[in-house]
């Protein structure tokens, strides 16, 4: 989210994240080979496997099980803006949500549990999660890098085992600043969960400021993505220019990677389509694939203060429709109970006020968490997989 936060400075984070698996969640973490999921109406759980799918597999598309089970791992097509399927080899479109910064004390770290992923999974029918790590918040200490790693390894275990994608991010406005911590924590991350199908890295959020041009960018994504591919060959997705927002920027100075898209994001009630369309045309036509890794129906900030009120059903259909229209795979800002108008529960005019169980209620929804749960639902009509 369009967020104002200072740089790290955490110099010992590189030394945490190159350290082994034995630092434990406080937030419950499973362990990924330990259940699945099967898909019809909803999502329960079973003892059989790890509900994804290793990248040795490469049988054709099994429904009932989840997107993963059928599509496989996400491949960006050769010369075309489309993500492909790998069981599948068609076109994939991905609808799901964004969680919130993983930082310790803020309201959305206390979304990062098994139990509210497949509140996401099970009844708002997201095929994709997204797990924000903090990546610059201050002030940013060793522990609370390991408290935001362990929430990141929660969420990825708990869409491993619901059988959905989970987005790893590096939720940064200025990685290009934070190169050696970025590689400690896409080493570990890579390590982990570089085999599992579910898994998409994101390496950076919202590249903000003059300083953070396409230039910049393409240097630090070619020092982070040889450590992700020495470990995997998962799709890859590199911010673009000015929040995420650029991605004609890329044109004709891609990076030099088989399997990397590029990200876009938008708020609707401050972006509007028309404005933007062509200079995402021209992205497409030259076959550079985009995922929107985080939309709002709602204001840029998030609809905050002022523009709490914001929400945009009419504007944010029709980037829907255009995104389908490509195929553009997308996850929605943010599980989450602050009292902002973005955030999927923030109604009670203050933080951490959500009961962690009234998933479903939608008298506990903002407008936008009423308009996202509704969309999904409606998508999930017409998935392939099921």
């Amino acid at each position: 989210m369009f967020k104002k936060i200072s740089a790290a400075g955490a110099v010992a984070l590189a030394l945490l994240f190159a350290c082994s698996n034995n630092n434990p969640s406080t937030e419950g973490t499973e362990n990924p080979t330990s259940s699945s999921s099967e898909w019809s109406d909803g999502v329960s759980s079973s003892s059989e496997g790890s509900g994804g799918v290793s990248s040795s597999e490469s049988s054709g598309g099994e429904k009932g099980k989840g997107p993963v089970s059928y599509y496989g791992k996400l491949k960006a097509r050769k010369g075309a803006a489309f993500l492909d399927g790998e069981k599948t080899g068609s076109a994939v479109q991905l609808r799901g949500v964004s969680f919130g910064w993983t930082n310790t004390d803020w309201e959305s770290a206390r979304f990062y549990t098994a139990d509210a992923v497949k509140a996401m999974v099970k009844d708002w029918k997201a095929e994709v999660v997204r797990a924000a790590f903090g990546s610059t918040t201050s002030p940013f200490t060793a522990s609370a890098a390991v408290f935001g790693r362990a929430r990141v390894e929660t969420l990825a275990d708990a869409a491993i085992a619901n059988g959905v994608y989970v987005i790893i991010d590096w939720h940064s406005h200025s990685a290009q600043n934070e190169v050696e911590n970025s590689k400690a924590f896409f080493e570990y991350m890579a390590d982990k969960y570089g085999s599992y199908d579910n898994v998409i890295f994101e390496i950076f959020n919202e590249p903000t400021g003059t300083a953070a041009n396409w230039a910049a960018i393409k240097t630090y994504a070619e020092q982070i993505i040889p450590v992700i591919r020495a470990k995997s060959s998962n799709l890859i997705l590199v911010g673009t220019p000015n929040y995420s927002q650029q991605v004609q920027n890329v044109v004709g100075n891609a990076i030099n990677d088989d399997n990397v898209g590029y990200v876009l994001h938008f708020y609707s009630a401050s972006h509007s389509l028309a404005n933007w369309q062509n200079n995402i045309n021209s992205a497409l036509n030259s076959g550079l694939p985009i995922f929107v890794t985080e939309y709002g129906t709602t204001n840029a900030d998030g609809g905050d203060k002022n523009n709490y009120n914001t929400h945009n059903a009419a504007r944010t259909d029709e980037w829907h429709s255009f995104m389908d229209s490509k195929k553009i795979s997308s996850a929605a800002w943010n599980v989450n109970d602050k009292y902002e108008g973005s955030a999927f529960f923030g109604i009670d005019g203050a933080s951490k006020k959500f009961d962690m169980a009234s998933w479903t209620d939608k008298s506990k929804m903002t407008a936008s968490g009423q308009y996202i749960f509704d969309k999904l639902n409606e998508y999930y009509k017409n998935v392939p997989w099921k």
